[in-house]
């Protein structure tokens, strides 16, 4: 089996007992992970790069903008607590969807927009916020709607960034429903 073939099949992790997965690529993904631990009935999250061609890669290759990876959070939730219209509604709160490969000054594919669905329900579902989010802007969408490949876990580093003090030391509350503003490094 080649290499490239792991990295495009299906993520197979399975998440806790009565738990979903759900993964979400919205640029950075410190500031996004951030925004998905304040969310009631999130169980669990981790940063990481997924619908690339490189089996394992690092930040670095990922950086190259040669692996087609995007960087993205895998968020896990529980959907008696917590339903993936919620998890929607803060994935398009925290970029601009009108962007190609881009947020901000942030430039290349792995600063995408992109919903990657576990489930026909979470595809329909997606589907049906991103028509409901287009009649709010005068741009274009162009976020992907695509099955969830394989999960690469970023470097430990990379996890619970902020929620460790970011660039700067300065920790910012993964409390449930806090609203305190995200500094996007720290």
């Amino acid at each position: 089996m080649n290499l490239s073939s792991i990295t495009q099949g299906n993520d197979n992790d399975v998440p806790a007992p009565g738990n979903e997965f759900a993964q979400f690529a919205a640029g950075c993904f410190w500031g996004v992970e951030l925004a998905f631990q304040r969310v009631s009935g999130v169980t669990h999250t981790e940063v990481g790069y997924t619908q690339g061609f490189l089996h394992n890669p690092s930040y670095e290759d990922v950086c190259t903008n040669t692996t087609n990876h995007a960087e993205v959070v895998r968020v896990q939730y529980d959907p008696k607590e917590c339903n993936f219209e919620s998890l929607l509604d803060v994935f398009w709160s925290r970029h601009d969807p009108t962007t190609l490969n881009r947020q901000g000054e942030l430039v290349g594919a792995q600063y995408r927009s992109g919903i990657y669905f576990y489930t026909p329900e979470q595809e329909k579902l997606a589907h049906e916020s991103l028509e409901n989010q287009q009649t709010k802007l005068e741009k274009k969408i162009v976020t992907e709607i695509l099955p969830a490949k394989k999960f690469y876990k970023a470097e430990e580093y990379h996890q619970h960034y902020l929620a460790k003090g970011g660039m700067y030391g300065n920790a910012q509350s993964p409390a449930k429903s806090c609203k305190d503003p995200i500094r996007c490094y720290g």
